[in-house]
């Protein structure tokens, strides 16, 4: 066996390297949390840098670490790509989620989080809230948001 791959097999950090994420990635789904930030009636979005869904506005989230709860999982996602600490939230419903590049099973949570300045990581461009859901959105974060029950407030 590759020694590379044995010290990487006994690495105790937790931390699994991209050559060997990317191998189990193409084998097996991916379980991850996703979260719908709600903030004065309006949705966060945030432009991914990264697959699946390059340059497309998604919701913050991301894989579940080993001995992570879901909740856990949840709160670290959002503080790591919004710089925001989650104060309440409820659980919309799970979902399989198969792109080209992997398929992700995600729980998804509809979320209110404290005041705060958004601080994106590196895997995100830019963030905005919408009132509206964009026309472009992609169809699982549709669902997501029709699972919710969030709805856009009509003027009048």
């Amino acid at each position: 066996m590759d020694k590379s791959l044995v010290r990487a097999l006994k690495a105790e950090d937790g931390i699994i390297p991209d050559f060997l994420y990317d191998k189990i990635v193409k084998c097996m789904p991916i379980p991850s949390v996703e979260a719908i930030i709600v903030k004065d009636d309006e949705l966060l979005f945030l432009r991914r840098k990264n697959s699946p869904a390059r340059g497309q506005w998604w919701f913050p989230g991301g894989r579940i670490r080993r001995g992570e709860s879901v909740e856990e999982a949840l709160f670290r996602e959002v503080k790591e790509e919004t710089g925001l600490s989650v104060s309440e939230y409820r659980l919309v419903n799970a979902y399989s989620r198969i792109f080209p590049e992997r398929h992700d099973i995600t729980i998804v949570f509809l979320c209110k989080c404290r005041e705060g300045e958004i601080r994106l990581n590196d895997e995100h461009s830019e963030f905005k809230f919408f009132k509206e859901i964009p026309e472009d959105i992609h169809p699982y974060l549709l669902k997501a948001i029709q699972d919710s029950g969030w709805k856009p407030l009509k003027d009048g």
